[in-house]
């Protein structure tokens, strides 16, 4: 089982939070809010509710998996290896840019870097029939040019919170 290379092409094509407090250009499955601001946006991402919601969303994954895929999800380890060697040294520079230039913590780099990673881990198990794909929204709004910052009540109910 190898990463697909049309999600990290699709992923290396983003342009990365140029369109933060705006309407979302891409239609997703996920309900949301906006924020308006990095200050609402870096409220919301530091709150332990947006790191729980994103956990959950990754057990989900890696329990679908486990149960159903257990052969695929034996490559599990050598997968994440690689996608996260893609993204710190694809991404992260370009968002490490973005994140001094707007006076934002290291914390909004980890969320980037935990989003990123996970798309690709739903992406890459495509072929498992119902998988989970939060992920691969979160991905959707990158792609519009947002930033996925929180969530509003408790998973998997509640809202998604971009700016």
């Amino acid at each position: 089982m190898e990463i697909d290379q049309d999600i990290l092409n699709r992923i290396k094509q983003i342009n990365w939070l140029t369109n933060c407090g705006q309407t979302l250009q891409n239609e997703m499955q996920i309900s949301y809010t906006k924020v308006y601001n990095w200050k609402e946006a870096m409220r919301n991402y530091q709150d332990s509710n947006w790191e729980k919601t994103t956990l959950e969303a990754r057990n989900e994954l890696t329990v679908f998996l486990h149960n159903k895929y257990r052969d695929q999800y034996s490559k599990w380890n050598s997968i994440v290896k690689e996608a996260r060697m893609f993204v710190e040294k694809e991404i992260i520079p370009k968002i490490e840019n973005y994140r001094e230039k707007n006076e934002l913590d290291k914390v909004f780099i980890d969320c980037v870097e935990w989003d990123i990673l996970n798309a690709i881990m739903e992406s890459t198990y495509s072929k498992c029939n119902h998988r989970p794909v939060f992920f691969l929204e979160l991905l959707k709004v990158y792609e519009s040019g947002n930033f996925p910052c929180g969530w509003d009540g408790g998973w998997p109910e509640g809202n998604l919170i971009v700016y």
